[in-house]
């Protein structure tokens, strides 16, 4: 057992298809786009209160775990946890040699 995943598993997971949860996917992102977006026009406005802000930097935060629930959800579909933890580490050692990490 490798903890790869870090949601609980949906109760339909099966239920649709790869190219479902890939477009399921794409909506998140637009969402935590559109988050993202409203969280720095207020945190640019002096007029927006401090409250507000941190509101809406929680909403940004939230819609990214959206992200990573949906492509843990996608993984799910095709992969077993030990595969899908494996694949994280050769994501990793990729992402090394490519020089994308600090010391």
């Amino acid at each position: 057992m490798s903890d790869f995943y870090r949601f609980p598993a949906m109760n339909d997971l099966g239920t649709y298809g790869s190219d479902e949860q890939l477009a399921y996917i794409q909506g998140e992102i637009t969402e935590a786009i559109f988050a993202w977006s409203t969280w720095y026009t207020a945190k640019c406005d002096p007029l927006v209160d401090v409250d507000t802000r941190s509101d809406l930097r929680t909403e940004y935060g939230m819609e990214l775990m959206d992200v990573i629930h949906s492509c843990e959800t996608a993984l799910r579909m095709e992969f077993d946890e030990d595969e899908a933890g494996a694949m994280r580490y050769l994501v990793i050692d990729k992402n090394w040699k490519r020089g994308y990490y600090g010391e």
